[in-house]
């Protein structure tokens, strides 16, 4: 059974939910008295396929009583690109000791409050069994009717079906990392515009191996999409109907399992 080291981005400053909470860093919101990233960190201690978990963050973070089961905390830079390269660069020749061979990254975030281990565990699975350099996980929306959750989110159309990013993310190889950036920062930018980043990447009407090959061709990488079933899988917190949904299906014992 491989096992992957985990990268958390919780380097964010002020958003939406501020004026909710009053907290400036994301992470650091609780919910039912139990600070998001702790949740999240949890998720993937418990998980049997993560390995070490490295968190990038500010030095506020230390505070957590989970930061305990954190291999490094990486202080964050400019933007959520730099962090991922920070990082990566750590795992890479810290964990990695700079050998080539090795089993990638497992990125996610610190408001992917819904994941259980189990969900952790299946996805990472499905990693294992592909070939890809990046995997990206989507959602269709039925999968979030069939689970009763909201359905208003930000949909990718394919086909007839609507699809949502999720919140675990793979990378085997980011060789030529520092190439891509300025693509990745591009289709950054229509990440809340699903309908922009499909003619970005000129797959407007195109079935799911067509955007594959198309994103394949962008970043100069293999890239797999895979639909998971998990509606946990693709909400995220990031604004107030989101934290409202989180205190109301999460519990005080964490809800670490379906």
């Amino acid at each position: 059974m491989k096992k992957y080291h985990v990268i958390l981005l919780a380097g964010g400053e002020k958003g939406p939910l501020f004026e909710e909470t009053g907290f400036l860093e994301k992470a650091l919101i609780p919910i039912h008295g139990i600070p998001m990233l702790s949740r999240v960190i949890e998720v993937f201690y418990q998980a049997e396929h993560a390995d070490e978990i490295v968190v990038v963050g500010s030095s506020n973070l230390d505070q957590l009583e989970a930061m305990s089961r954190v291999r490094k905390r990486i202080t964050r830079g400019f933007n959520v690109i730099q962090n991922l390269v920070h990082a990566i660069t750590y795992v890479k020749h810290r964990l990695y000791g700079s050998g080539s061979d090795h089993n990638g990254y497992v990125i996610s975030f610190c408001d992917a409050v819904f994941l259980t281990p189990e969900i952790v565990d299946d996805t990472l699975q499905t990693v294992e069994e592909i070939d890809g350099d990046i995997v990206l996980h989507y959602v269709e929306k039925s999968s979030f009717e069939a689970a009763g959750f909201p359905t208003e989110r930000t949909y990718i159309p394919v086909g007839n079906k609507l699809y949502t990013g999720s919140t675990i993310y793979y990378v085997r190889r980011f060789r030529k990392i520092f190439s891509i950036i300025p693509k990745l920062i591009e289709l950054r930018k229509y990440r809340k515009d699903p309908r922009a980043l499909m003619r970005y990447i000129e797959c407007e009407g195109k079935d799911l191996a067509e955007i594959e090959q198309a994103m394949s061709r962008k970043l100069n990488a293999k890239v797999r999409i895979q639909i998971s079933q998990h509606a946990r899988m693709g909400v995220d917190v990031d604004k107030p109907s989101d934290l409202e949904l989180a205190i109301n299906v999460l519990s005080d014992c964490q809800d670490l399992h379906e």
